[in-house]
């Protein structure tokens, strides 16, 4: 899984996607693992609106489960999400448009905030200690969607 807006304006045939890495820069052998997209799943994502940025990557061949590669169960269809339901969220993405990407994945532990503060259809965290969040993650068809506790 990851965020459709990655693959926009991007032929998938051309990106390669890598399980087991932390550092960008080092080359990692022991534990990176290097895929091709064989197809990709998009859920109605809205580049204007940045409604639904989701994708589902299927990859050329299985994985191997390794310390540094492992499966993360994902909710269940429909399962709804709580406000004040704490989650993490992490990667190698930039702190500012146009920025360069981290070396090393960026965690943050956030917060899913009340439907009412958030756009329709929308899980919206928030580290309220910081007032700084993510509004972008959308729910497909209506209604909150799981994330990661």
């Amino acid at each position: 899984m990851s965020a459709a807006s990655c693959f926009r304006n991007q032929n998938p045939g051309t990106v390669a996607v890598v399980l087991g890495a932390y550092d960008l820069r080092r080359r990692e052998r022991r534990s990176r693992q290097t895929f091709s997209i064989s197809s990709m799943s998009e859920n109605r994502y809205d580049p204007q609106q940045n409604l639904n940025d989701l994708v589902l990557l299927q990859l050329d061949r299985e994985a191997n489960l390794t310390s540094s590669v492992a499966i993360l169960a994902l909710p269940l269809q429909d399962a709804t999400v709580e406000a004040g339901t704490r989650c993490q969220v992490a990667g190698w993405g930039t702190r500012r448009s146009g920025g360069r990407l981290s070396r090393f994945p960026r965690f943050v532990n956030v917060t899913v905030i009340p439907e009412d503060r958030c756009r329709p259809n929308n899980v919206c965290t928030g580290v309220l200690a910081r007032r700084a969040g993510i509004c972008n993650v959308s729910a497909p068809r209506g209604g909150r969607r799981g994330l990661e506790r």
